[in-house]
């Protein structure tokens, strides 16, 4: 597009413009991060378990042939003469200076839940990381009282269930960081024509994590750069680009002008090309007033209710013998 035997350089100056304001978006982000930045690096991990198990003394039988098995076997209840828990912790690695304190119940209810009623309560502090407690757990004594609350209500729970709910606190330091950890877990023991032990195991793992300065780095195209340098490169960048492009527009304004007042005029035909008619010339008249800008014009259009004439590069409105003519040579030599 030429103007007075220039041509304004549209790609050239969209290049730069997109250029000046990518370096710009780097530059200014590298001046709001910090050059160095703390990271969490991991230290250590533990992990802390719990394991629920039984030993049943047995009638004696054919099928074992043996008095005392464990919860690897199955368990007949016609069978069972005697039973006991055991209940096992384990916090690994050990800690230093450790402490734990654990509150173990025995709790019966039914496996739906609903009500509870505690049988048993174990207590305790220890200054190790191992737990291992042994509690005897009395069918006989489960089975009565569940017929009892069974009669009471006049409701069939089901079989008896005892559940044993373990609650721990662990207190102590490893590699020098204190640590304050709970665990809790769950297992039900229902007495059935088999006693079956669901959910014995369960553990839990932490991590112990140390601050370590490290050089903050920021990506640029899939590639790190470190913060500190990626500042001087775009903002070098940024600056030389917005010289460049400053210099460009500046040497260019009378052509950028030029451009801008066509790309108004072919906006305001198409907006309104249903009030614009073409002519050859404009009808005489007494009195000629210049109008600015092509808006102004419209406006009087609207307000005088009149056609807008186009004659050649011009625009009018005709009112009477007055003439109101916007004309774009006259406004680019007067703008000169």
């Amino acid at each position: 597009m030429n103007f007075n035997g220039r041509k304004f350089k549209k790609p050239t100056a969209a290049i730069l413009i997109v250029l000046t304001l990518i370096s710009g978006f780097y530059f200014f982000q590298t001046l709001f991060s910090p050059d160095i930045v703390e990271k969490k690096i991991l230290s250590l991990e533990y992990v802390q378990s719990g394991r629920i198990d039984y030993s049943a003394e047995l009638k004696p039988n054919l099928i074992y042939e043996r008095e005392i098995i464990s919860s690897n076997e199955v368990l007949y209840s016609a069978l069972l003469k005697r039973m006991e828990l055991f209940y096992f912790y384990r916090f690994h690695p050990t800690p230093e200076d450790v402490e734990v304190s654990y509150r173990i119940k025995i709790l019966l209810s039914p496996t739906k839940g609903g009500w509870e009623k505690e049988i048993g309560t174990y207590n305790g502090n220890i200054s190790k990381h191992v737990l291992e407690l042994r509690i005897p757990l009395d069918w006989e004594m489960v089975n009565l009282m569940w017929k009892e609350i069974e009669n009471e209500t006049k409701y069939n729970f089901g079989d008896p269930n005892v559940r044993l709910v373990a609650d721990l606190n662990v207190r102590g330091r490893i590699s020098g960081q204190e640590i304050n950890e709970k665990f809790f877990q769950s297992s039900n023991i229902t007495y059935g024509k088999i006693i079956s032990l669901s959910e014995p195991e369960k553990s839990k793992t932490g991590a112990i994590y140390s601050n370590t300065a490290q050089v903050n780095t920021m990506s640029f195209l899939g590639f790190p750069m470190e913060v500190r340098n990626a500042r001087l490169v775009f903002g070098a960048e940024f600056l030389s680009l917005a010289l460049v492009l400053g210099i460009f527009l500046f040497t260019n304004k009378s052509e950028i002008a030029d451009y801008l007042s066509k790309r108004d005029k072919r906006s305001f035909e198409r907006k309104f090309r249903n009030r614009i008619v073409n002519t050859l010339e404009f009808p005489e008249h007494s009195e000629a007033v210049r109008v600015l800008n092509l808006k102004d014009l419209a406006r009087l259009s609207c307000e005088l209710d009149k056609p807008i004439l186009k004659a050649d590069k011009r625009f009018a409105v005709v009112d009477g013998e007055r003439v109101y003519i916007h004309d774009d040579d006259n406004i680019i030599i007067d703008r000169k």
